[in-house]
C-alpha cells in the first residue's frame, strides 16, 4: 500500500509539472495563464522536496523557501521590481529539488514504477532549471540567444532546453554568447548522462524484477 501511494504521490507531481510547461502554449499566454502556470510549476517543486527531504526540519526551509518565492514570482508577474530575488530564490530551490530527488532516487537501490515516474519527473525538471538558467543569461547578457522575433522569452527558453537535453537541436533558437554556448553544451552532457545512467539502469532493473517474479516456463 505505501509503494502504491509513493508512486501515486510521484505520478502526481510528474502530471503537475507537465501541465505547467504546457498549460500556456495549449490555452495562451496572459498573466492568469502564467499565475496558474506558475503555482503548478512551484508545487511540484515543493512537492518533490517533500517527497525527497530526509528530515522535517530540510521539508521546513523548503517550505518557507516556496512561500516566499511563490510570493515574489507573483510580484514579479504584476510587474513590481524583484526579478533578482526571484531568480535566486528560483536557482536555490529547483537545483535543491533536483538534487534531493536524484539522491531519493539513488538511495532506493531498486527499480519499480514508482522510481520511473521519479526520474522522467526528475528529467523534465532538468529542463525546466535549464530553462531558467538561459532566460537569467539572456537578462544579464542581452543578445546571448538568437530566438524568432515577438517570442515569448520564458516560452523560447523552454522550449530550447528541452530540444537541448534531448539532442535535437532544430536550429531555430541559436546560443550566440560563449557563456550561452557553454550553458548549452553541459545540459546536452547531461541529458545524454541522464538517460544512459539513471533512465536505463531503472527500465533494465524493471526488466530483471519482472523477468524473476514471471520467469519463463520450461521447455
Amino acid at each position: 500500500m505505501g509503494d502504491r501511494m509513493s508512486e501515486l504521490r510521484w505520478g502526481t507531481l510528474l502530471l503537475l509539472l507537465v501541465c505547467a510547461i504546457l498549460l500556456e502554449p495549449l490555452i495562451g499566454t496572459s498573466r492568469i495563464a502564467e499565475l496558474a502556470s506558475l503555482a503548478l510549476f512551484e508545487t511540484s517543486v515543493l512537492g518533490a522536496i517533500f517527497m525527497s527531504a530526509e528530515t522535517r526540519r530540510v521539508q521546513q526551509v523548503g517550505f518557507v523557501l516556496a512561500v516566499t518565492w511563490f510570493a515574489a514570482s507573483v510580484i514579479a508577474v504584476l510587474e513590481y521590481e524583484v526579478g533578482r530575488l526571484v531568480a535566486w530564490l528560483s536557482v536555490i530551490l529547483v537545483f535543491g529539488a533536483l538534487t534531493l530527488t536524484f539522491r531519493n532516487m539513488m538511495r532506493r537501490g531498486q527499480s519499480d514504477m514508482d522510481t520511473l515516474l521519479g526520474a522522467i519527473f526528475g528529467y523534465l525538471l532538468l529542463a525546466m532549471a535549464w530553462a531558467m538558467l538561459y532566460v537569467q543569461i539572456e537578462r544579464w547578457w542581452p543578445g546571448s540567444f538568437s530566438v524568432p522575433e515577438q517570442s515569448d522569452i520564458w516560452a523560447s527558453m523552454l522550449y530550447y532546453s528541452l530540444v537541448t537535453l534531448t539532442t535535437l537541436g532544430y536550429g531555430d533558437v541559436l546560443p550566440v554568447s560563449d557563456i550561452a554556448r557553454m550553458a548549452a553544451g553541459f545540459e546536452a552532457v547531461v541529458g545524454v548522462l541522464y538517460i544512459a545512467v539513471m533512465v536505463g539502469s531503472i527500465v533494465s532493473g524493471l526488466h530483471d524484477r519482472r523477468t524473476e517474479e514471471h520467469p519463463d516456463p520450461p521447455a
